[in-house]
C-alpha cells in the first residue's frame, strides 16, 4: 500500500562526505560513519521524499581549505549536468572550511537550481526560504568579490604611481628590472628586440605590409620570439595575432596605460587614467601614422572625405575674437578655408573671409618639408642662430649675475638710508628723496633682469626645438616625398602649432576690394606634444601642471600663446584676380628683425 509521500516526485540527492587525514582517526568522523548517518537520514525522513544512488555518493580524504578535491570536483561537474536536485552533507564544514569557497560553491548550486542540506546545522535550502538564503549568500559573495576587486585595483594603481609596470605579461622588446625603491618592477629596453619593433612599424607604415606578411617576414629572418616570452610560446613562430597586438599598443611609444577603468569596469575619462612612462621603441610620429593606417584598414575612415591639411590650425587674427577658418568645398570646384561673417560684441560687422586651400597648403607644406630635409639651413634661416653661440650666452649670463648683485646692493642701500634717518643723519625729506632714487634704480635693474631671463628662456626653448627638429627629421626625411595627404596632415598636426591669418584692405579706385594678407606660421618641433587632432588615447597626464597649462589653447588658438615661444615665418601676398604669393621676409617673434636671405628658392 502506497504512503501519502509516494504520490509526490522524489528529490534526487547527492551525498558528499569529507574527512581530513587526521579526522578519519577520530570516532564519528570517518567516511563510513558519515555515510551511514547520511543514508539513515535519507531513509528515515520519509516526509522529505529524498532518494539517492550509489553513483551519487562522493568522498574525499582531503583538507577542507582547498577546492581542488577529486570527489568535490566530480560533484560540481554533476551539478552542472543537473543530475540531482540537492546535495546533502553531515556538517557544512565538510563542504569547505573557507567562507570564500562556500560562497563560490553555493553560487554554483543556485545557478543550476540545486538545493543544499546540512544535517547538523538543520539547514535545507529547498523552497522559498532556501531561495532567500541562497540570495543572501550570493549577495555576500558579490560583496566579497567587489572588495577584492577594489583592493586589487587600489594596489595596482598605487604600484603604477610609483613607476612600476603592473601588466601580467612582459611585452616584446622589454625586460623587467627591480624598481630602485625595492618594490615592484620597471621595464627596460632590449636593444636587439627594439630594432625588430622599429622594423615592424616601418614595414607596416612605409611598405604597406599586413600583419600576416610581417609575421612571415620575421619567420623568414628567423627572428626569435623574445627574451621574456613565456613557456612554449617562446618557440612558436610569429603569427598575425602577435603583430596585431604590437601595432596599437601605446606602450611602444612610451606610455603604459596601467589603468583606464574603474572597479566596475566602466571607462574612465582620459585625465583620470593611470599612465606610467616607459622607454619608447618608436617615435610619436611613426606610431601615429601606424594608427592612422590601422583605421583605414578596418574601414573607420572614408576615402571619399577630403582631407584639409590645415584644419584646426588657421586663425583669423584680423577680427577681435580671433575666429577659426574651416575647410569647405567650393561650388565651382576645389576647396578653400572660410571664416563666416559675424557681428562682434561692439556691433561691428565682419564679412566672410575666404582663402583658397591649394596654394596655401602647398606653400606651408613646402616649408615643413624644407625643415625636414634641409634641417641645418632651416635652423640658420628661421631660428636666428647667431644668438646661440657660447660666447654670447656666457656674456648674458655674466650680465645677469652682475645685475643680481646690484639688486642686492640696492636692498642694502635702502637699509643704510633707514638707519641714517634713525640716527638723525638724514631728515625725513632727505630720506624720502634718497628712497625714491633707490626705488627707481631698483625698478630699472629688475626690468633688465626680467629681459635677460626671458631671452635666456627663449634661447633654451629654441635649443630644445632644434634637438626635436633633428629627431623628427631623422624619422621621416627619407620617405617624405611619398607621403599621402593623411600622412601630411599628421605631420602638420605634430609640427605646426597654429597659423595666424591677417588681412588689411588696400586702398583702390576700383569697385572690387583688394586685400593684403599675411600668414604667420608657428612651428612646434616637439613630437612629444602631439596635437589633440591625432587623439587615439594620447594623454597629457605625463606633463606637469605648468606644461599642461602652457599646452592649453588660449584666445582661440590651437596651441601656445603669450609666454611660450615658437618658431615662425611670415609670408605676405595680395589677392587680385589670382592668388599670388611673394615670400619677402622672415621675422623672429621677440625682435621682429628682418632677415635678408633670399628665400625665393624655398
Amino acid at each position: 500500500m502506497n504512503t501519502p509521500y509516494d504520490e509526490f516526485p522524489k528529490r534526487k540527492v547527492a551525498v558528499y562526505i569529507r574527512v581530513s587525514t587526521q579526522e578519519q582517526k577520530i570516532d564519528g568522523y570517518g567516511l563510513e560513519s558519515q555515510e551511514r548517518k547520511l543514508l539513515s537520514y535519507i531513509n528515515d525522513n520519509k516526509a522529505l521524499n529524498l532518494i539517492t544512488k550509489p553513483e551519487w555518493i562522493f568522498k574525499d580524504v582531503h583538507t577542507g581549505s582547498e577546492l581542488q578535491r577529486q570527489g568535490l570536483q566530480k560533484l560540481l561537474r554533476a551539478v552542472e549536468l543537473k543530475k540531482f536536485d540537492a546535495v546533502i552533507v553531515w556538517k557544512i564544514d565538510r563542504l569547505s572550511r573557507s567562507l570564500k569557497h562556500l560562497l563560490e560553491i553555493f553560487e554554483k548550486f543556485q545557478k543550476y537550481q540545486v538545493s543544499f542540506i546540512s544535517i547538523q546545522e538543520n539547514i535545507d535550502f529547498n523552497g522559498p526560504i532556501g531561495n532567500l538564503i541562497f540570495q543572501i549568500f550570493g549577495s555576500i559573495a558579490q560583496f566579497e568579490r567587489e572588495l577584492i576587486k577594489t583592493r586589487t585595483l587600489a594596489g595596482k594603481i598605487t604600484s603604477a604611481e610609483m613607476g612600476n609596470y603592473t601588466g601580467s605579461k612582459i611585452p616584446y622588446g622589454y625586460e623587467p628590472v627591480p624598481n630602485k625603491s625595492g618594490k615592484g618592477r620597471r621595464l627596460e629596453l632590449i636593444n636587439e628586440e627594439k630594432k625588430v619593433v622599429e622594423d615592424i612599424f616601418h614595414w607596416y607604415v612605409y611598405e604597406d605590409l599586413g600583419y600576416k606578411q610581417i609575421a612571415d617576414r620575421l619567420n623568414d629572418f628567423k627572428i626569435p620570439k623574445g627574451k621574456c616570452s613565456s613557456g612554449k610560446n617562446k618557440y612558436l613562430p610569429w603569427s598575425a595575432r602577435h603583430i596585431e597586438k604590437i601595432i596599437p599598443n601605446p606602450l611602444y611609444r612610451g606610455e603604459f596605460l596601467a589603468n583606464t577603468k574603474d572597479e566596475y569596469g566602466n571607462q574612465l575619462p582620459e585625465d583620470q587614467w593611470t599612465v606610467v612612462a616607459v622607454p619608447a621603441c618608436v617615435g610619436e610620429f611613426l606610431f601615429s601614422m601606424a594608427q592612422q593606417k590601422r583605421k583605414e584598414r578596418v574601414g573607420k575612415t572614408s576615402a571619399k572625405d577630403h582631407i584639409y591639411l590645415l584644419s584646426n590650425k588657421l586663425i583669423d587674427v584680423s577680427v577681435p575674437e580671433r575666429k577659426k577658418l574651416y575647410g569647405i568645398p567650393r561650388s565651382k570646384g576645389g576647396y578653400s578655408y572660410r571664416r563666416l561673417q559675424y557681428t562682434s560684441k561692439d556691433k561691428s560687422h565682419y564679412p566672410v573671409f575666404e582663402i583658397s586651400a591649394s596654394m596655401l597648403e602647398e606653400e606651408i607644406w613646402a616649408k615643413l618639408k624644407f625643415a625636414m630635409t634641409n634641417t641645418k639651413e632651416f635652423i640658420k634661416r628661421y631660428l636666428a642662430m647667431e644668438k646661440l653661440n657660447k660666447t654670447y650666452l656666457d656674456s648674458r649670463q655674466e650680465e645677469l649675475t652682475s645685475l643680481r648683485e646690484r639688486l642686492m646692493n640696492t636692498e642694502l642701500e635702502t637699509a643704510r638710508i633707514e638707519k641714517a634717518y634713525e640716527q638723525g643723519v638724514y631728515s625725513i625729506e632727505k630720506m624720502n628723496a634718497k628712497m625714491t632714487e633707490v626705488s627707481k634704480k631698483t625698478s630699472q635693474i629688475e626690468q633688465q633682469i626680467l629681459e635677460i631671463e626671458d631671452e635666456l628662456k627663449m634661447i633654451s626653448f629654441k635649443d630644445r626645438e632644434i634637438t626635436n627638429l633633428h629627431k623628427t627629421a631623422e624619422q621621416v626625411k627619407y620617405n617624405i616625398d611619398n607621403f599621402s595627404r593623411k600622412q601630411k596632415k599628421m605631420m602638420i598636426d605634430i609640427c605646426i602649432d597654429r597659423i595666424e591669418v591677417d588681412r588689411k584692405e588696400i586702398p583702390s579706385n576700383g569697385v572690387q576690394k583688394k586685400w593684403h594678407r599675411t600668414v604667420t606660421v608657428y612651428f612646434r618641433f616637439d613630437p612629444e606634444r602631439i596635437s589633440s587632432d591625432l587623439g587615439d588615447g594620447r594623454t597629457r597626464k605625463h606633463l606637469n601642471k605648468a606644461e599642461k597649462r602652457d599646452s592649453k589653447p588660449k584666445n582661440g588658438s590651437s596651441g601656445v600663446q603669450g609666454g611660450r615661444s615658437c618658431t615662425f615665418f611670415t609670408c605676405e601676398y595680395q589677392v587680385k584676380n589670382v592668388l599670388e604669393m611673394n615670400l619677402n621676409k622672415v621675422i623672429y617673434k621677440t625682435s621682429l628683425e628682418e632677415v635678408s636671405n633670399d628665400l625665393s628658392s624655398l
